[in-house]
C-alpha cells in the first residue's frame, strides 16, 4: 500500500466493476492512472480498455514491430497517441524512434529496383539510417556493393580534387556523385578528410584577394573564418595581403 494514495481498495473494485478504464479511475479518485493501474493489479483485475480502445493487443503488437510510433500506430488504429502508449507500457513493449513514413513493402518495391539506402529514403521523404534499420530487420542486403562499381570518375580525378582542398562534399557535386561514394575511395586511396567545410570557391578567394583584402576581409564576405581563408590562400600561392 502506498501511503500517498487517497483511496481504498474497494473503491478502486467499485468502480472498476463500473466498466471504466484507469485514467477515468484515477480522475474520480484524484490520483494517477499509474497509481490505479499498480493497486488493480494487484488486486487481480484486468484492465477494462478492452472494452473501449476498438483494438487488441495484438493489433498494437502487429503494428509496433513494424517500427511504427506511437502517434502513428494510434492513426492507423483510430485512437490517441496516449492511449497506445498505455497499452504499450502495459504490454512491456519500448517505445519505437524515429517515426517512418513508409512501409515494409514500399521499401522492398524501392529496394528491388536496385536503389542504395540513401536513395529509397529520399523516395519515402525518410532518413537513410531509417531506411538501413528497416531493411536489415527484413533481411534485405544492401545494394551499396552493387553501385559503388558504378562510379563515373577516377582514381586520379578525385586525387586532384582532394589536391585542391575540397571536402568530400564539394568533390561529389564536381564530380556528380554523393559524397558517401567520394568518401569510399578518398578513404581506399588512402587520403584524409580536407579540413572544415568551407563554402567558396578558389575563384572567389582570388578575385577578393586581388582587392587588396585581408584575410579577415575576405572570411567576413565569403561567411569562412580567417584561418580557413588563410589555409586555401596559402595552397593557391597568394601572399598575405596587409594594410599600411
Amino acid at each position: 500500500m502506498g501511503s500517498n494514495r487517497r483511496f481504498t481498495d474497494q473503491q478502486l473494485i467499485d468502480l472498476h466493476k463500473q466498466g471504466l478504464v484507469d485514467r477515468e479511475i484515477g480522475e474520480k479518485l484524484g490520483t494517477s492512472s499509474s497509481t490505479v493501474g499498480n493497486v488493480r493489479r494487484r488486486l487481480g483485475l484486468k484492465s477494462n480498455r478492452s472494452n473501449l480502445i476498438g483494438f487488441t493487443d495484438q493489433q498494437l503488437i502487429d503494428l509496433h514491430k513494424q517500427g511504427l510510433v506511437d502517434r502513428v500506430i494510434g492513426e492507423k488504429l483510430g485512437t490517441s497517441s496516449s492511449t497506445v502508449w498505455e497499452c504499450r507500457v502495459r504490454l512491456g513493449l519500448k517505445a519505437n524512434g524515429i517515426p517512418r513514413i513508409f512501409t515494409d513493402q514500399q521499401l522492398i518495391d524501392l529496394h528491388k529496383q536496385g536503389l542504395v539506402d540513401r536513395e529509397i529514403g529520399e523516395k519515402v521523404g525518410s532518413s537513410s539510417s531509417l531506411v538501413w534499420k528497416h531493411r536489415n530487420r527484413l533481411g534485405l542486403k544492401n545494394n551499396g556493393s552493387n553501385r559503388v562499381r558504378a562510379r563515373v570518375f577516377t582514381d586520379q580525378q578525385l586525387i586532384d580534387l582532394h589536391e585542391q582542398g575540397l571536402v568530400d562534399r564539394e568533390i561529389a557535386e564536381k564530380l556528380g556523385v554523393h559524397q558517401t561514394l567520394v568518401c569510399t575511395y578518398r578513404n581506399r586511396l588512402g587520403l584524409k578528410t580536407n579540413g572544415s567545410n568551407r563554402r567558396f570557391t578558389d575563384q572567389q578567394l582570388i578575385d577578393l584577394h586581388k582587392q587588396g583584402l585581408i584575410d579577415r576581409e575576405i572570411g567576413e564576405k565569403l561567411g569562412s573564418s580567417r584561418a580557413l581563408v588563410g589555409i586555401h590562400r596559402k595552397r593557391l600561392g597568394l601572399k598575405t595581403v596587409t594594410h599600411s
